[in-house]
This record gives structure tokens, C-alpha cells and sequence, in this order.
């Protein structure tokens, strides 16, 4: 009794299912072999001059331990995926660290030395605080995955202008989009229904994918953001006139810290964290997200939310 507690407590902190959980899996693989075994001799012993029931029953027995087997092979892949994402997750969060980390001591040791300016000073600050907020994104990132992977995500709904929240999301973003040169430009009809949605959530989507979209932008350029109203749902498009997602990797785009190469080879910051928590978001909120890209010219994220009535 308490080995088979130990097992459902070893699958619940895998979080597996008991049926992708490999240490229960092998037990009742085991049981199922013994009872195979004892079952195919006495069936064999009562039904000798019947010889196709046997081959059935064998037959049966066996598709039933290819189902066992094929549920180790997924539990096992899962725990290998887990694995990969545990070395994933230290390699990225240790380099994401460590640059803002390195900023903030050269600033400090700078200012300690006492003879910058006030002028050199406040940019030290300026410098010191920029960092500081690109260290508690990240953190807060790797909470929200852990949230979502734990099913722990709270959600609250409520009649919300979309209009605005785009609006103030692309406020925010106005300085970081001139220092990249690129413009910002919202599009929507005089009169759009409210959205019955978490607008927590929906701002921390706009938010993603309109600073992906200026990141990604190399040189001057546009990131124009588009509400609709379409089939009982808003519709929002952000497009941008960057560097694009190459076809062989778009099937990757909304997995948990994937970087496409040719953003990685343009150096920009990242944690490839943000797809994966926008989908999230969106799915949480009855809505669906999906994205056309061009390789070297264009992408376009659309995401539908639901109309309050």
C-alpha cells in the first residue's frame, strides 16, 4: 500500500498523469505480463483443439501491453522534454541575468567612484533602473510559465475597451519604439463593442507582441496595430516590417523558449518566453491566436477575443 502511494506521489510530482507516470506504467506492466502469462497457459491447457481463440487471446494480450508500452514511451518523453527545458531554462535565465546583472555593478562601482556628474549620474540611475526592470520582466515571465504549467493562472472577466487598452499599451511603448526608430500606429472603427475578457491579460498580450514587433524591426520601420469587429469577436491584428519567421520554424513559434535563428542571429534580447504566455492568455480568455510571416519582410500576429453582450 504505501509503494503504491510513493507511485502517485512520484507521478504527481512529475505532474503526469498516472497513465504517463513510467514507475507506475512498469508496475501494472509487470502485473499485466504475469497475469498474460498465467492467463495464455490456462486458456492454452482448456481450448488445445481450438487454436484460434488462443491466437486471439494472445493477440489481445499483446495489443494490450503495445498500449502500455506506447504510454512509458509518452511518459518518458515527457519527463526527456522536462529535462531539456529544466537545461533551457538555466541557460537562458543564467545569460538573461547575467548581462543587466553586470550593467548594474559597472554603473554602481561608477558611481561609488564619486566623480561622475549629476548629469552622468542620473544616467547611471536611468541606466541602473532599465536593467533592474529587464531583470524583474524576466522573473515575472518564469512565474507566469510556471503558473500556466501548474493550471494555476487566476482569470477574471469583465466588460473591457479594447480601444484603450491598445491605446495605453502603445503609450507605454512610444519611447522604446523612437529609440528604434519605428513608428506605432492604431486602427479602429469609431465604435467597437467591448471585449468580456481579463484585461490583466490582454494587456500583458499587447504588451508581448508589440515590443516583439519593434525588437524585431531592423533599420526604420512600422508596427500598426488593427481592431476589428468580426463574427461576435474582436479581432486584433499587430503586423511589423521586420525580420520575419523563417517557414521551417513557424511550427515552433508558441513553444516555451524558442528563438528562431535569425532573430538570434541579430543578437536581440529575449527569453522566447512571451509567445508561449500570450497564447496562453488568449486561450484562457475564449479567444484564438495564430500569425502569417514572411521571412525577411513581414509578420502579422492576429488574436480574436470575445464580445461582451
Amino acid at each position: 500500500m504505501f509503494n503504491k502511494l510513493h507511485l502517485f506521489r512520484e507521478c504527481r510530482d512529475y505532474n503526469l498523469s498516472i497513465w504517463q507516470c513510467p514507475s507506475f506504467v512498469f508496475f501494472v506492466l509487470g502485473l499485466v505480463n504475469i497475469a498474460a502469462m498465467l492467463g495464455t497457459y490456462f486458456i492454452a491447457t482448456r481450448y488445445m483443439d481450438q487454436p484460434e481463440i488462443v491466437a486471439l487471446i494472445v493477440i489481445g494480450i499483446s495489443l494490450f501491453i503495445f498500449i502500455i508500452s506506447h504510454s512509458v514511451t509518452e511518459g518518458f518523453n515527457k519527463l526527456a522534454q522536462a529535462s531539456k527545458m529544466k537545461t533551457e531554462f538555466v541557460s537562458i535565465a543564467s545569460h538573461q541575468l547575467r548581462a543587466p546583472l553586470s550593467s548594474i555593478r559597472w554603473s554602481l562601482n561608477l558611481l561609488e567612484d564619486g566623480s561622475s556628474s549629476p548629469a552622468e549620474t542620473a544616467t547611471f540611475i536611468s541606466f541602473i533602473k532599465e536593467n533592474t526592470e529587464r531583470m524583474i520582466k524576466l522573473v515575472n515571465d518564469l512565474l507566469d510559465v510556471s503558473r500556466i504549467e501548474m493550471g494555476e493562472i487566476t482569470f477574471s472577466p469583465q466588460p473591457t475597451n479594447i480601444y484603450l487598452l491598445a491605446q495605453k499599451v502603445i503609450d507605454n511603448s512610444a519611447l522604446f519604439a523612437q529609440a528604434n526608430n519605428v513608428s506605432l500606429r492604431l486602427e479602429s472603427p469609431e465604435v467597437l463593442p467591448q471585449a468580456y475578457v481579463d484585461p490583466d491579460k490582454i494587456f500583458l498580450v499587447f504588451q508581448n507582441l508589440i515590443d516583439n514587433a519593434i525588437k524585431y524591426i531592423k533599420g526604420q520601420g512600422e508596427v500598426r496595430v488593427v481592431l476589428r469587429e468580426e463574427n461576435n469577436f474582436i479581432k486584433v491584428a499587430i503586423s511589423d516590417t521586420g525580420v520575419g519567421i523563417p517557414q521551417s520554424q513557424q511550427k515552433y513559434i508558441f513553444k516555451k523558449f524558442f528563438r528562431s535563428d535569425n532573430i538570434m542571429k541579430y543578437q536581440t534580447i529575449g527569453t522566447g518566453l512571451g509567445l508561449f504566455i500570450a497564447k496562453a492568455a488568449i486561450k484562457q480568455n475564449n479567444g484564438q491566436i495564430w500569425f502569417e510571416s514572411k521571412e525577411g519582410k513581414r509578420t502579422t500576429f492576429y488574436f480574436t477575443l470575445p464580445i461582451y453582450k
